[in-house]
């Protein structure tokens, strides 16, 4: 009867000698008030147990939250200094372009037309079939200089040229030879091999380079080319010759 009794008071929830683990296992349980309301968490029980009303769940599945957001189209919210630039399409006669410009159709050769600044210069220089003389960077120093006619550029100073008279310096210790004998040599045996005897076209193609001078540890060379293209980060200067 004793063991009886003490099994009783362990699974007795009002009892001191209550066992929660025992209880949760045993079958015999027996709750104090079976009608007792069923809480989600001890949060929902310690707010009814206070008195204080429960509030409404407003998370993004409630139907109140779903009938506000059918109702109202979302707009994000911007302060005055965040709110977007009104702008237009079309290129402002005021500032220098072309009238009226859909952006669409804007491209490389648009936009050099309406050029400021710096660039106004080169696009002088492109119409005017004036000369000119490009800088060229080296890893320390200038490379050397480009004497040539402005094709094309854009933005970021990059430069298509025509008839380009090439003139740089370079150390004289080098494994490769010169530039142009391997292309020089590869594309003679290959014009032979067509056929070509028209020399004035030959020499378009091949760009010869010549060494114009040398002190022994740097030389200098030289060389023509019909087009050539330099990327502005390359570029350190331009000068307007003729």
């Amino acid at each position: 009867m004793e063991g009886s009794s003490s099994s009783d008071d362990s699974l007795d929830a009002l009892s001191d000698k209550f066992e929660p683990l025992k209880a949760l296992y045993s079958p015999k349980l027996r709750l104090p008030v079976p009608g007792a309301k069923v809480y989600d968490n001890l949060g929902s029980y310690e707010s009814n147990a206070r008195g204080q009303p429960r509030q409404k769940s407003r998370g993004p599945g409630s139907k109140e939250n779903a009938e506000q957001l059918a109702g109202a189209t979302p707009k994000r919210r911007f302060l005055p200094h965040q709110e977007p630039v009104p702008g237009s399409k079309c290129r402002n006669k005021d500032r220098g372009g072309a009238a009226a410009e859909n952006l669409e159709g804007r491209n490389v050769l648009t936009r050099m037309k309406g050029s400021l600044g710096p660039l106004e210069m080169l696009l002088r220089c492109m119409e005017q079939r004036t000369r000119v003389k490009v800088y060229t960077r080296g890893a320390c120093s200038i490379r050397g200089y480009v004497l040539a006619y402005v094709a094309a550029f854009d933005k970021h100073w990059n430069l298509a040229l025509e008839d380009c008279l090439e003139v740089w310096t370079r150390k004289v210790k080098r494994k490769a030879p010169a530039l142009g004998a391997p292309a020089d040599s590869y594309q003679r045996r290959e014009f032979e091999a067509r056929k070509i005897e028209d020399e004035s076209y030959r020499n378009t193609i091949i760009s010869k380079t010549v060494v114009k001078e040398s002190n022994g540890k740097t030389e200098t060379l030289e060389r023509h080319v019909p087009q050539l293209m330099i990327r502005g980060e390359q570029i350190a200067m331009i000068v307007k010759i003729d």
